[in-house]
């Protein structure tokens, strides 16, 4: 995941039902948002096409159109 952050096509925020340890540090390292265990579903909630605001310090992810 660090490396893809250097390289410039890491994702902007990551959003898991459950985040993997690994990933978990991943993102830690590489500044990447991530959150995980929000009360629904995320793989239930989201649609592609929408826009969304993560923000990991809340645990809080927005959906807009």
């Amino acid at each position: 995941m660090y490396r893809m952050k250097r390289n410039g096509v890491a994702p902007l925020a990551i959003i898991n039902v459950e985040c993997e340890p690994i990933v978990a540090v991943g993102a830690i390292i590489s500044d990447i948002p991530a959150v995980d265990k929000l009360e629904k579903n995320p793989l239930t909630l989201f649609q592609s096409g929408k826009t969304l605001k993560v923000d990991a310090d809340q645990a809080l992810v927005e959906v807009s159109d």
